[in-house]
């Protein structure tokens, strides 16, 4: 039996540029609401990929019934 030694996972850090006003108005909304402003940003993220294998899914499964 192989042994496979547990690595934490993969992460990376980006930088993006945002406007001034904008970032001010999220985090003055994530304080409001007492939201971590960068587990937000994550949890959009997920949601976008999560989405869009979703909508391929479908998509699959419609392209799937009309060939039927």
């Amino acid at each position: 039996m192989k042994r496979v030694s547990a690595q934490p996972p993969q992460k990376l850090q980006f930088n993006i540029r945002v406007d001034r006003e904008l970032l001010e108005r999220y985090r003055e909304y994530c304080d409001r609401h007492g939201l971590d402003a960068h587990g937000q940003i994550l949890i959009f993220m997920r949601r976008v990929v999560d989405a869009e294998y979703n909508f391929q899914d479908k998509l699959w499964d419609a392209l799937r019934t009309e060939v039927d």
